[in-house]
């Protein structure tokens, strides 16, 4: 679980709490103190090096084709690849390159998205299925805080309830 702490602004950290079995918790420190980093500088090196041996299908930019191709990469790189401090960018690329890793609510907003005619380039998959073609990243970064309030006035919801700006 994550805590924002009020009035930080644009803080480069996020506080999480975590649940450790205290043996676990002992050899953090213990880790911690043999390479002389702090419990956290331990535990992001070893989610990174995790996120290393970890793959995943993603479509990204191929230098060799000169366009996006689905390729298999490290949950390290698609996250270096596609994390962004814009929320709605970093959406984006999500939903256009590993959907797959979509959360329940990722989704819904993705389907609330495309249910919105106010963020279409051009009808959704109505020619080649390019997802990039589809929506409008502009728009939605220009309507994505009003659209997250949207979201959540309709989060009890059975249908997905399109989107309009007000």
């Amino acid at each position: 679980m994550t805590k924002n702490k009020p009035n930080q602004g644009a803080r480069k950290t996020e506080t999480l709490t975590l649940r450790l079995d205290p043996k676990i918790k002992f050899l953090i420190e213990m880790v911690a103190r043999k390479k002389r980093q702090s419990i956290t500088g331990v535990i992001e090196s070893a989610i990174e090096e995790y996120a290393k041996g970890i793959k995943i299908d993603a479509y990204l930019w191929d230098d060799e084709e000169k366009k996006n191709v689905e390729q298999e990469v490290t949950l390290l790189r698609l996250c270096n690849e596609i994390y962004s401090t814009d929320d709605s960018h970093r959406f984006g690329l999500l939903f256009y390159v590993a959907p797959q890793l979509m959360n329940h609510e990722e989704q819904r907003l993705k389907e609330t998205v495309y249910a919105s005619p106010v963020f279409w380039l051009d009808y959704p998959h109505s020619d080649d299925d390019k997802l990039e073609d589809d929506i409008d990243i502009n728009k939605l970064r220009a309507h994505w805080e009003e659209l997250l309030v949207h979201m959540a006035e309709h989060k009890d919801s059975s249908v997905v309830v399109p989107f309009t700006p007000k």
